[in-house]
């Protein structure tokens, strides 16, 4: 009887193993593939745009670079336009570029489109004047050397979907080619700005005319 009773002992013990065993397998099991899920959560298809990724309350100018990032201060400035000349009120502006190093640097706590676009981001809305600024530091080109430095813009409203408009860049880039500077527009509508520096920050002007 001893005997039968300390097999069915162990037996019961087995059992319980087994099952706990089973149930922490499952549990690490359902954690890794939560965990898998959100590391490969799909990015954006279209991997210019960013109005989505836009906060809800707007300024007509905004800071993306702040003090602590390196690199020369750059405050870009401008008007955006309809088609007839007035001046386009309510306008998402989304611009981003690369860092002093000339990469899309990323924090790591990026969301959408920041994961290819890296933290030197930001939107603005045009006020009544159709006026936007962006506060932020001198890009640098790729470190291929492949294309000369800029800032990447887009726009978007309510009536209008996201589109991408050719690229700002600084007069004194020696990356710049001919043929880049017979594309450019001409006057205050051209993407090639000759900076100035005023109190030590870069300040560029570019305008910019709404699409049909």
């Amino acid at each position: 009887m001893q005997h039968k009773f300390l097999i069915t002992e162990i037996s019961s013990i087995l059992i319980l193993l087994t099952f706990l065993n089973c149930t922490n397998s499952t549990e690490s099991k359902s954690s890794g593939a939560i965990t898998q899920v959100k590391s490969q959560e799909p990015l954006p298809k279209c991997e210019w745009c960013g109005a989505m990724d836009a906060p809800e309350e707007l300024s007509w100018s905004t800071t993306i670079a702040d003090e602590n990032e390196p690199g020369e201060r750059l405050v870009l400035n401008g008007t955006v336009f309809n088609q007839d000349g007035t001046p386009a009120a309510g306008v998402l502006i989304y611009a981003y570029h690369t860092n002093l190093q000339g990469i899309y640097e990323k924090k790591g706590d990026e969301t959408g489109n920041g994961k290819r676009h890296g933290h030197l981001r930001g939107w603005v809305r045009t006020d009544a004047q159709g006026r936007y600024q962006f506060k932020t530091i001198k890009p640098a080109a790729y470190p291929s050397r492949s294309e000369p430095a800029h800032v990447h813009f887009t726009l978007s409203a309510a009536d209008m979907p996201e589109y991408w408009i050719k690229s700002t860049l600084f007069d004194d880039d020696p990356l710049i080619t001919s043929g880049m500077r017979a594309d450019n527009d001409k006057g205050k509508f051209a993407r090639i700005l000759s900076l100035t520096k005023n109190d030590g920050v870069w300040v560029g002007e570019r305008d910019i005319k709404l699409k049909k």
